[in-house]
């Protein structure tokens, strides 16, 4: 694992965000196009992307394997919570807003930013893994998640079933009957899926700076709190993390996922619920700015610290 080249990707991830932002800056892209845009990615490529995970690879990760990382998603994700509480108090954040610092720690950026950034890093095996973690993430978002975001507000939320299962979590089930029952798909079938997870990247980072291109930039350096959040969050929380990790798992490409889910940038998904049950939509959108900002370079250096 050479760190030039994994730096270099991470450059030509953070170049199409910044395509993203001009194109939208330009009028090019507009609110309700990208509305359209975050659609094709969960409805479509991105499934499409995890279901070409294991069409594509020919690795041998046994179901106790798979066991481990269920494991490890579910640790990670109760563990979160605490984490975002205890973070929300050192930052000294307004009791109405702890909720959603709590949802922001939980929830990073695992579905538009994590399945390339994964890809970039450790190739096709680690989708698969990632897309257990996103499993557990689309879960969790649609029932603790709406609950957090709706902490110390008067409006009663309903938690339905049917959200949590969406497309993201049916491919995921798919791709792993596929991969434990080696289930032949036809091979202009693979081939067209591939195609199509294949363009989930490119669309994804320029989603990414689309919409960081809504936020006023000289608004986003204003709240001050998110200035230790951002450190505490992209670059002390993994390295308390990672020997923490390594202790509990051995094997080395789910140790990397894990520690590189947890290095992630904050949740598009914080706006769009921020949105939803009328919470601090600023907040949460300066917060997914600057840790996405950040994380251009804190990734590449948590990959140098631990998993060279």
């Amino acid at each position: 694992m050479d760190i030039t080249v994994i730096f270099m990707q991470m450059v030509q991830l953070f170049l199409v965000i910044g395509l993203g932002y001009i194109l939208y800056l330009v009028k090019i892209l507009d609110k309700d196009f990208n509305k359209k845009l975050t659609s094709l990615l969960l409805s479509v490529t991105t499934p499409a992307l995890i279901i070409s995970s294991v069409l594509s690879q020919d690795s041998q990760q046994s179901l106790s394997d798979v066991a481990i990382v269920f494991i490890a998603a579910i640790v990670i994700f109760g563990i979160l919570p605490l984490v975002g509480w205890v973070i929300a108090k050192i930052v000294r954040t307004k009791k109405e807003q702890l909720g959603l610092y709590i949802f922001m720690t939980m929830f990073s950026n695992i579905g538009f930013m994590g399945f390339p950034v994964m890809k970039a890093i450790f190739g096709d095996g680690a989708v698969f893994y990632t897309a257990i973690f996103n499993m557990i993430f689309n879960l969790l978002i649609f029932s603790f998640g709406v609950l957090l975001m709706n902490y110390g507000g008067a409006k009663k939320v309903k938690i339905r079933f049917k959200d949590m299962l969406t497309p993201g979590v049916i491919a995921s089930l798919i791709a792993l009957l596929i991969y434990f029952t080696k289930l032949q798909v036809p091979g202009v079938v693979a081939t067209t899926i591939t195609m199509v997870g294949d363009i989930t990247t490119p669309i994804a980072m320029i989603l990414i700076g689309s919409t960081l291109a809504t936020i006023p930039f000289k608004e986003v350096f204003t709240e001050i709190r998110l200035y230790p959040y951002t450190l505490i969050k992209q670059v002390i929380l993994p390295i308390l993390a990672f020997p923490i990790l390594n202790a509990c798992l051995s094997d080395p490409l789910i140790l990397g996922v894990s520690l590189i889910v947890i290095s992630m940038p904050v949740a598009n998904s914080a706006v769009l619920f921020a949105t939803q049950y009328n919470r601090d939509v600023s907040l949460a959108a300066k917060a997914v700015f600057m840790t996405t900002l950040l994380s251009i370079v804190t990734i590449p250096l948590i990959v140098a610290l631990f998993l060279m």
